[in-house]
């Protein structure tokens, strides 16, 4: 999980001039005070896996890569000015230049406010986005706007999730320009605003992949879903988070829905989750011609640039957008299919029944400023379950890659066993909000 801080050092100073502009709250003078912002990304891992900066999600490890910080700070004074936009900056170049954070657990960037936007006394509340450059559209305001709605990001069409953080954190500034509720003896003062990661994760990782059903051969597997979103909403931040604990939210941030491109074995249209070719990871077929593909096939190769794991294995991942249960439809299915495209073999996936999401009334993110979630209305179970925000959705355990490509390791890195046809867990990690097992059904 990742935290910002953003230092009230800036703002601090910011507010700082006995004689106040009345031009959307900027003062004239810091009184020697320098203001700063300083952000924090805290992390268990922070590598980029892509010159591009994207972090592709090849385990559960709570990595981070991102190019850029945007921050959004509006006025919360009453009257007609309300939620306008009185700052606003991006930092570009995160991963070049934020320096690594002396806790060792992730980076930080220090900037100095530009005196002309120093911020008088009064209300405020500052968003931040952390993103790479064309990801999403970003429904960012303009300094000077009235706003009345969250920021939203949206997937450009046809294309999947990418990880994005978000998080907001209210404060005040005081007569004499100090930050309310911070050590008013120093000279720098800090807002600190956690941005949490704002999407979903689903990874399978699999072994002993019958290599055909009946006498079709199996070109690849994928895990469908009853729905899938394409606009993301920064609202309803979960600020008390810190590890997987009470305060755990179950919250569906996501919206619009993207256009079915699936089945289900019943024939009820679905989304892709995640797919995977089975010649990518085994050039040439069953070479062991023992009708499963697995560790014996010799000819396992890994297909990515980036990730371990082990012999034998099929991995595939994505970043989702949040998306609610359909109440009494089935949720996942995970499917073999022929090279054609013919569901072959399907089975139903489900949360395992210890799983902490089972019974929990799930919430809509509101898109309006500062709204309240909406509850779904049911409980989630363990075959109807929605997908939420900054939980991470596996079969099969990917922890943070292998040291053997030989050698499974029970809890760390373990593929699930498909000749089987067991259940298939689902989990979340405390670095992400939840980590959710699933299993398959025979």
């Amino acid at each position: 999980m990742k935290k910002y801080f953003i230092s009230g050092a800036m703002l601090a100073g910011l507010m700082s001039l006995a004689a106040c502009s009345n031009d959307e709250g900027v003062v004239a003078d810091n009184n020697g005070a320098e203001q700063q912002f300083t952000i924090t990304l805290a992390s268990s891992g922070d590598r980029a896996t892509r010159a591009a900066a994207d972090r592709t999600l090849e385990s559960e490890a709570a990595d981070q890569s991102i190019e850029k910080v945007t921050l959004v700070v509006r006025s919360q004074d009453d009257g007609e000015d309300k939620n306008k936009v009185v700052y606003i900056h991006t930092l570009d170049n995160w991963n070049g230049t934020a320096t690594d954070d002396t806790n060792g657990h992730g980076k930080k960037l220090t900037f100095t406010i530009p005196k002309a936007d120093k911020l008088g006394a009064g209300s405020y509340v500052v968003t931040a986005v952390g993103y790479n450059e064309g990801n999403y559209t970003l429904s960012l305001p303009n300094k000077g706007d009235v706003v009345d709605k969250n920021i939203t990001a949206t997937t450009p069409t046809g294309a999947e999730a990418k990880e994005v953080f978000a998080g907001e954190q209210k404060f005040n500034v005081t007569a004499d320009k100090k930050i309310e509720g911070t050590d008013a003896s120093k000279p720098i003062q800090s807002v600190d605003v956690t941005l949490h990661r704002q999407v979903a994760g689903a990874y399978g990782y699999f072994t002993s992949i019958p290599a055909k059903i009946g006498e079709n051969e199996v070109a690849s597997i994928r895990m469908v879903s009853r729905s899938k979103n394409t606009v993301l909403t920064f609202g309803s931040f979960n600020s008390s988070f810190t590890t997987t604990d009470a305060h755990v939210m179950y919250m569906v941030n996501g919206s619009v829905p993207a256009t079915k491109t699936a089945k289900f074995l019943n024939g009820d249209e679905a989304n892709v989750l995640f797919s995977a070719k089975i010649a990518d990871w085994f050039p040439g077929g069953d070479e062991s011609k023992d009708g499963v593909y697995d560790k014996k096939d010799t000819n396992w190769t890994n297909p990515y640039t980036t990730g371990s794991y082990l012999k034998g294995s099929v991995f595939a991942s994505n970043f989702i957008v949040p998306f609610s249960a359909t109440q009494g439809k089935s949720t996942l299915e995970l499917q073999l299919l022929d090279a054609t495209g013919n569901v072959l073999y399907a089975w139903p996936v489900k949360l395992d029944a210890s799983n902490d999401q089972i019974g929990k009334m799930g919430e809509t993110a509101s898109a309006d400023l500062f709204g309240a979630g909406t509850a779904m209305g049911f409980a989630e179970t363990a075959d109807v379950f929605s997908l939420f925000r900054n939980h991470i959705y596996s079969i099969g355990i990917h922890k943070h890659g292998t040291n053997n490509p030989d050698t499974p390791e029970p809890g760390t890195d373990q593929p699930t066993d498909l000749s089987k046809i067991q259940n298939v867990v689902i989990r979340v990690n405390d670095n992400w909000e939840a980590l959710h097992h699933m299993s398959i059904d025979e």
